[in-house]
């Protein structure tokens, strides 16, 4: 009993051998077989791969898009991370310098840039809670109103000043004198220093100073100048006017400027204490060292700037006291929604220290990194919310506490619909892209599947074209023989039978010839080692020795010969052993395949761009799906008609060689049990190196 496999086998073989013989048939198969080898091996070592790498590429879209929500997640948190640590050392580095300087014993109240761009005032509280420098709390001047009828006095006595000065200043001493209330008796005493002043007696002016050294020394006026530093200043004024000791007056005002700035503690919401410094500043112009003066003027800028902003945040002094820190540990204040300034506290020993910072300037900062932020990364847009509901949408969300616990980092796509487009695209070039590389693969496949059968038709023709030459030789070499042995053997009677068999030994040596020559021209095509020599010649004296080389075969066909050649034709560039070739092998074609007893027409033709030479025959025809391939090599109609002629597949293939090889063209026109015609182009002009071998 036979296997399966043997039986499939056999049915293959049977089916093959319809068409093909059995020998061929299993010839066929056994290239059959191979290809499927193959093609399975190419299966399993490319197809199947890809296409399972496909369908991971596709079932990886979703995790890719996970993967891009994640990266752009992480981005977020890193941009929210880095601005809350750009925020933090800001004060990181403020903490380091502050705590160096209160290590060394110096006061980080003064010099505050120094310690932080942002820090704008620093306060000490002693061991009670006390604010112990650098300013003191403000306190009502508690000075009630002159008196109108001393008001108006007053008024008159200042008018006198100008116009006549001693007549003011009996006005004022009479309202010194008259004036119950100490500020207003050392007003009225200025008053009279003025007055003396305007007169021109500057030295009983000077002397007259002596006076408000006897008042109180923290006595002030009704606008809140102390009188001890008004006396001090106008005595140095009057001084310096009359020129008795400049260089000791101009040490003393700047002595006076140095006490003001550096050992008084000015007084929140008073303006009393810089306007006596500008006035000081403004004597010493011209006087003391410019040097001195820029520095003296820089420090009552950053007091003033100091004093001013104490006054924003004076009311914020009073938390300073519900989180004292630990020793040495810094504790923060967080700006609250209506607050000017961020508080750092620090303890060291019993005392205090507390630090304010602009809220407006850290925002602003913070404004410019974020829009630089925001320049950089395009598809991530980052804002600051002020006490404001997160979007829905963001990536990163992070209060900026403990400094600006009302304002929070918000990080999220700067185009939501541009981001899912995004998306969408690159989905659509990943399965493009998966796609086709499948395309690819399946036209690779199918492609190599057709080079195969190409390479398996190329083999089943050379063996077709092996077994066609044997059977096309055996022919002409039996009849040789036989004609031969009969003129040997003595078989022949009459002169006129063994002249017959002359001429068909003969006729087939050429026969044989043309074979050969055909069979070795095609293997020097296939070498590439064919050559042919173009030289001018006429074209007819070639076309009518083929005719007549081809007349006896055709004509035991009885076949007519129709032959139309043009009077006058020009000289063409050919080799005239390659033209009768071809014209030999298109009159063999036409007798091979032509109807018996119809006509052979054979043109030269001559045009405007070549002569065209036609051979037509009157026959079984060509099928429209075969006639472009009847130039190729080894090629035979799948017509049993066709397949029952003797013929080798290679003299088509060498025409169409030898007429490009001329620069001219070929072409076939055939209609079905009608006509075949073969028409070939030869150029008028010499081709690129006519006269070498081509």
């Amino acid at each position: 009993m036979s296997s399966p496999r043997e039986t499939l086998r056999r049915l293959a073989v049977a089916a093959l051998a319809r068409h093909r013989g059995e020998v061929r048939a299993l010839q066929d198969l056994r290239h059959l077989t191979e290809v499927f080898r193959l093609a399975a091996v190419f299966a399993v070592l490319m197809l199947l791969p890809t296409m399972f790498l496909a369908w991971q590429a596709l079932s990886s879209v979703r995790s890719e898009e996970l993967s891009l929500d994640a990266d752009l997640q992480d981005r977020a948190r890193a941009i929210s991370t880095g601005l809350h640590r750009d925020l933090q050392d800001v004060f990181t580095r403020f903490e380091a310098k502050a705590l160096e300087r209160l290590r060394r014993g110096e006061s980080p109240t003064d010099s505050l840039g120094e310690l932080s761009p942002y820090l704008r005032a620093s306060f000490r509280f002693d061991a009670s809670g006390a604010l112990a420098a650098p300013f003191d709390l403000p306190a009502p001047l508690q000075i009630p109103e002159p008196p109108a009828a001393w008001r108006d006095a007053a008024r008159s006595a200042r008018a006198l000043e100008r116009s006549d000065p001693a007549a003011a200043i009996d006005a004022w001493r009479a309202l010194a004198a008259a004036s119950a209330r100490p500020e207003l008796a050392a007003e009225a005493v200025l008053g009279e220093i003025r007055a003396l002043a305007a007169g021109g007696e500057l030295q009983a002016a000077e002397a007259r100073t002596t006076r408000l050294f006897e008042f109180p020394p923290d006595l002030r006026e009704r606008h809140g100048f102390r009188i001890y530093d008004v006396a001090v200043l106008k005595r140095i004024e009057l001084r310096l006017a009359r020129g008795a000791a400049p260089d000791a007056d101009r040490g003393a005002l700047e002595d006076f400027v140095d006490a003001l700035l550096t050992n008084r503690r000015w007084t929140i919401g008073h303006e009393a204490d810089p306007a006596l410094v500008r006035e000081a500043l403004r004597m010493l112009q011209g006087r003391s060292d410019p040097g001195w003066l820029s520095s003296a003027r820089g420090q009552l800028n950053e007091r003033y700037a100091q004093l001013y902003w104490a006054e924003q945040v004076v009311s914020e002094l009073e938390l300073v006291f519900d989180r004292i820190p630990e020793e040495g540990q810094f504790r923060y204040l967080g700006a609250r929604a209506d607050s000017a300034g961020v508080w750092a506290l620090v303890r060291i020993g019993e005392e205090l220290f507390a630090f304010s910072f602009s809220v407006q300037q850290l925002r602003e900062e913070l404004d410019a990194t974020v829009e630089r932020r925001n320049t950089e990364a395009r598809e991530l847009f980052t804002q600051l919310l002020d006490d404001q509901p997160v979007p829905d949408d963001a990536l990163a969300a992070r209060s900026l506490g403990p400094w600006l616990p009302s304002v929070t980092l918000v990080v999220q796509p700067f185009d939501a619909d541009a981001l899912q487009l995004s998306k969408n695209r690159r989905r659509t070039v990943r399965a493009g892209v998966v796609l086709t590389a499948v395309f690819i693969t399946v036209v690779g496949v199918f492609w190599v599947a057709r080079m195969i059968a190409w390479e398996v038709e190329a083999a089943r023709q050379r063996a077709d074209f092996a077994a066609n030459v044997s059977h096309e030789l055996r022919s002409p070499i039996t009849q040789i023989r036989l004609k031969g042995e009969a003129l040997q053997l003595g078989l022949v009677e009459g002169e006129e039978d063994m002249a017959a068999h002359f001429d068909a030994i003969v006729h087939e040596a050429e026969r044989l010839s043309r074979l050969v020559d055909n069979v070795l021209d095609f293997a020097a095509i296939e070498r590439g080692a064919k050559r042919y020599h173009l030289r001018p010649d006429d074209l007819v004296p070639v076309v009518l020795t083929a005719i007549d080389a081809a007349r006896s075969t055709l004509s035991e066909r009885g076949m007519e010969i129709e032959v139309v050649l043009p009077e006058d034709l020009p000289p063409l560039w050919f080799d005239r052993e390659a033209i009768g070739q071809v014209m030999t092998n298109l009159l063999s074609n036409a007798a091979k395949y032509g109807a018996d007893g119809k006509r052979v027409r054979i043109a030269v033709e001559p045009h405007e761009e070549g002569v065209d030479l036609s051979v037509t025959d009157r026959g079984m025809g060509i099928d429209a799906e075969e006639l472009p391939r009847v130039f190729d090599d080894f090629f035979r109609s799948q017509d049993p008609e066709v397949r029952r002629r003797k013929g080798t597949g290679i003299g088509l293939a060498i025409v169409r060689y030898i007429v490009e090889a001329h620069g001219g063209t070929i072409h076939v026109d055939s209609v079905p049990n009608d006509h075949t015609t073969f028409t070939l182009t030869l150029p008028l002009q010499p081709p690129d190196g006519a006269g070498e071998p081509a």
